[in-house]
Formats: structure tokens, C-alpha cells, sequence
């Protein structure tokens, strides 16, 4: 069984595993440990509970009506089983509790499976950041859900 739960300080060191492992750029262990003291900042873990072992994370950035989809990724092994689809769900009801408007990401041009999800979740592109991302060099989309 998949839980979510929110992210404690004790996570960081296998949050920032995953990262390493699934994000070409991603937040030192001391950034994320960081990110939890500011209370703008949501993160949440999935958890296999039989192995009581993290394999997905995600963070949200609420400010005023704004909510940022800071980063997600789900551990390789665990890919397209739907956790991410999970953390999505959580981080999108979190928004709307925290009172946001809308939802803003970027994503890497090429990720078109993460695309594909957002799209599945109300996210529809509203622009491009050229060469945004490096490692490889690449252009953001940038995406937003409204409020329903």
C-alpha cells in the first residue's frame, strides 16, 4: 500500500536520494532541509508502508492566491504506477486548502510524460522560458490550473 504523508525533517536524506537519482538539477540536502522551516512551503512523501520506504516526494510554495509546484519526482523503480499521479492529487488539495487561486509549474520541454499528467490534472501551458533548464540545456513550459 502507497500512503502520503507530510514530509518530516527525518525524510530529507531519502528525498534528496531520489532527487539525485531522477532530477538532471536538484536541491542540495541541505536546501531541502531548509525548505521545511518556512511555512509557505509543503512538502509531502509517498510511502510504501509494507517496506515503510519513501519513494516520492513533492513540494508546493503558497503565497497569497499563488501556489508553485516547487518540485517531483518518484523513485525509478517505482515510475508509472501512479504515485506520482498521488502526490499530484495531495499537492493540488493542499493548494486549495492553503486558499491559492491557481497552480503555476514549469517543466522541462522534453518531459512529456510529466506534461501529460498535469494536462490530466487541469494544467493547460500558458508560456515558454528559453533555455531555462541546463543539463542538458532546455526551454520551461510553464503551466497553470485554476481554481475550479
Amino acid at each position: 500500500m502507497i500512503t502520503v504523508r507530510r514530509m518530516e525533517y527525518g525524510d530529507c536524506e531519502a528525498v534528496f536520494e531520489i532527487a539525485r537519482q531522477t532530477l538532471p538539477e536538484y536541491w542540495s540536502l541541505e536546501e531541502l532541509q531548509k525548505v521545511l522551516q518556512y511555512d509557505y512551503n509543503m512538502y509531502y512523501v509517498a510511502i510504501r508502508t509494507e517496506e515503510d520506504r519513501i519513494i516520492g516526494f513533492a513540494g508546493i510554495m503558497v503565497i497569497a492566491e499563488d501556489a508553485e509546484l516547487l518540485n517531483i519526482a518518484v523513485h525509478p523503480d517505482c515510475q508509472s504506477q501512479g504515485i506520482g499521479e498521488m502526490l499530484m492529487n495531495t499537492i493540488i488539495q493542499q493548494a486549495w486548502q492553503q486558499q491559492a487561486e491557481r497552480i503555476l509549474l514549469e517543466v522541462r520541454s522534453g518531459n512529456r510524460q510529466a506534461q501529460a499528467l498535469y494536462e490530466k490534472k487541469g494544467f493547460e501551458v500558458i508560456g515558454t522560458r528559453k533555455n531555462y533548464y541546463s543539463n542538458p540545456t532546455e526551454d520551461a513550459i510553464i503551466m497553470s490550473c485554476m481554481k475550479q
